[in-house]
């Protein structure tokens, strides 16, 4: 009679525990997370968003265009050349563009260029590969070429889309046009 009543019992508990606990209750059991959220500064960290800092961000989808809208990145090559060449400068050559062209082309050109765009920058005096900007081929270029060698780099010139991104671009355009003496 022992055997069976312990049988008994422990169907009885079984039974309890069964139907006493759904699925969900037994995942949900408290934690170690639980009773740290019950101190009030890291109960904000409990609820927020679960932050997974070895992943990487999603790159955008092929094609999308940023808010900022599309910047378009046109090879300075032979092909390319009426397409630069229409582009219009959309920034008045006002104070405050000329101010930030100055800033930009100390930064980025005068290594090779030089203050006054005569080409005797200090790394050109060494390695004589940027050309003076006050030749008459320079002031041919129109001023979307010009942009398009500022964004996509021509020959030696590297690619300064990084470091002077959007009208900052159109700035230093304006700016080397005041170099090159052109009426606004």
């Amino acid at each position: 009679m022992r055997f069976g009543l312990r049988t008994k019992l422990a169907v009885l508990v079984l039974a309890a525990a069964a139907v006493g606990c759904s699925r969900d209750a037994w995942q949900r059991s408290p934690g170690p997370d639980d009773v740290v959220a019950l101190v009030p500064w890291f109960a904000t960290m409990h609820r927020g968003l679960a932050i997974q800092p070895y992943k990487m961000p999603l790159e955008p989808v092929e094609g999308t265009v940023p808010i900022t809208g599309l910047d378009p990145l046109i090879p300075v090559i032979p092909a390319n050349y009426p397409v630069l060449d229409r582009i219009a400068n959309p920034a008045a050559r006002t104070a405050e563009s000329l101010e930030a062209g100055q800033k930009y082309y100390e930064i980025f050109c005068v290594p090779c260029h030089g203050a006054t765009g005569a080409g005797d920058g200090l790394v050109n005096a060494k390695l004589f590969i940027a050309p003076s900007l006050l030749t008459d081929r320079a002031k041919n270029l129109t001023d979307g070429m010009m942009y398009g060698i500022i964004r996509a780099g021509r020959g030696a010139m590297q690619s300064y889309a990084e470091g002077v991104r959007g009208d900052n671009r159109w700035h230093v355009v304006n700016y080397v046009r005041q170099l090159q003496g052109a009426s606004p």
